[in-house]
């Protein structure tokens, strides 16, 4: 939830930064105007065009581009090297080939504002090059959401970040605007740091003037004074009538109101979530080596994909890498049918459908309170609010993905099988995920286009070619 957000949106490109589930889309929904906002007003929103994060469903204004032959389709087309084939074929298209078009016919829309959602994602590095000059000719107000480093410092000259419902607003580049972030950061650390030590010594006042108050009230008491030790009553009297009962008592009170004052002023700075994903539990090796024996599949058309016998040991982490179309998700969809590890793998596809979601919040909400627990605290060192996931009505992509891998690791898999596992995730997520694959003792599959997650992770390749002879073809590199 936004509230108090007062920013300026400039002509150019502006990046929207902040981690899954901050409100980058909400906010993209809001100047959309699919949602409405309680207060306020937005303006200069009146001709808008939004190219979302999923590549589900096919644009509704496809074919229109597809069949549409002016000079600014046939460029734009020619730019994201559209094929007519495509036409009516967007169920057999990669989610790669399905982002292009979409981009291709959100571009062609006329607009005074462009908003692209995570346009990079599904994307081999020959496409993300193609996508970058795309987007650099748009003129107009343009809003990019993306986790792509090299896709925000490409295109970005004004940055929105927003932190812990707090919208910042810098008018440089990502990587200068994150660099003036780490900075104020930083101080603030060190303010809340000072601000916890100061709230520790209060504590201990706190209980030591608890301590006094008891006492005084002892020493007020006529409990243990004799009826007929007068003299004594009469001092008790005394003090009671000075005031000098009381002194203590307030004492306490402003401490402890100067420590309830420190409490809020903790509260009003951004608390980092503690991140870094471990594995627990034995990793079964009984079903190691996974052997895929060498055979065809089919793709598309008359298309196949060619491999030799292809094996995985425990420990192993596999890169599979490729262009677009190449096969690579088809070869896993393939190799999770035929191989029978049904009971210690963990699959996470490229992309989770509706209806897989609401299935993913159904299997959660039967799980047992201490598995409920262990899932909370996998999904808050992903950083996310857990809590706030699971009662969301809207979660974005990159919160799903996390909640999904989250439950998987509960069940403790010796092979893990990951489909573009960094798309639609924040950075912070991408690289504590990253740290806990390296420790991962199980064997690992995974496809990328993220260069950086592929050098950091794989110990052996798996690379698909897309040649213009039939077939496509996997090679193996150790």
């Amino acid at each position: 939830m936004f509230s108090g957000i007062n920013v300026d949106i400039e002509e150019g490109w502006n990046a929207v930064t902040g981690v899954n589930g901050s409100g980058k889309s909400t906010l993209l929904k809001l100047i959309l105007k699919e949602f409405k906002s309680e207060k306020g007003m937005i303006g200069g929103n009146n001709l808008v065009v939004y190219c979302a994060q999923s590549t589900e469903f096919a644009p509704t204004e496809l074919e229109e581009f597809m069949c549409t032959y002016t000079k600014e389709a046939f460029k734009m087309r020619d730019l994201l090297r559209v094929e007519d084939s495509w036409l009516g074929a967007w169920d057999v298209l990669s989610h790669g080939e399905r982002k292009r078009l979409q981009l291709a016919v959100a571009l062609s829309t006329p607009s005074d504002v462009l908003m692209v959602d995570e346009p990079t994602n599904h994307l081999d590095q020959e496409s993300q090059a193609i996508v970058i000059d795309a987007l650099k000719s748009y003129k107009g107000i343009g809003i990019l959401v993306s986790h792509d480093r090299a896709l925000l410092d490409a295109l970005s000259q004004h940055t929105i970040m927003i932190k812990a419902g707090e919208v910042l607003k810098y008018r440089t580049s990502f990587s200068l605007a994150q660099a003036a972030y780490t900075q104020t950061l930083s101080h603030k650390k060190k303010v809340l740091g000072e601000q916890e030590d100061e709230f520790k010594k209060l504590s201990k006042v706190i209980q030591a003037q608890r301590e006094q108050v008891s006492l005084t009230k002892k020493k007020f008491s006529k409990k243990n004074v004799g009826r007929s030790n007068s003299s004594e009553k009469e001092k008790i009297n005394g003090a009671i009538l000075t005031g000098k009962d009381k002194n203590d008592g307030q004492n306490l009170q402003r401490t402890v109101t100067k420590q309830r004052q420190l409490s809020e002023k903790m509260g009003t700075l951004t608390k980092e979530y503690a991140t870094g994903v471990s594995f627990e539990g034995k990793i079964s090796k009984h079903n190691f080596p996974i052997a895929v024996e060498r055979s065809c599949i089919p793709l598309f058309e008359s298309t196949e994909l060619c491999f030799p016998s292809l094996s995985i040991d425990v420990g192993e982490k596999i890169g599979i890498s490729g262009e677009n179309g190449a096969g690579k998700s088809s070869f896993i969809r393939y190799f999770v049918d035929k191989v029978d590890f049904k009971h210690e793998y963990l699959y996470i596809p490229q992309e989770i459908t509706d209806e897989e979601a609401e299935q993913l919040f159904k299997n959660v909400s039967e799980l047992g309170s201490e598995e409920k627990g262990e899932l909370f605290t996998l999904i808050q060192r992903l950083g996310s609010d857990a809590k706030a996931l699971l009662y969301s009505t809207v979660p974005s992509p990159g919160e799903l993905r996390k909640l999904l891998i989250a439950q998987g690791l509960l069940k403790h898999p010796s092979l893990i099988i990951l489909d573009e596992p960094t798309n639609h995730m924040d950075l912070d997520s991408i690289e504590s995920l990253e740290s806990a694959l390296k420790e991962y003792g199980g064997a690992l599959v995974f496809i990328t286009h993220d260069q950086t997650f592929l050098d950091n992770l794989s110990t052996k390749r798996w690379i698909f070619n897309k040649n213009e002879k039939l077939p496509y073809e996997i090679h193996e590199i150790l």
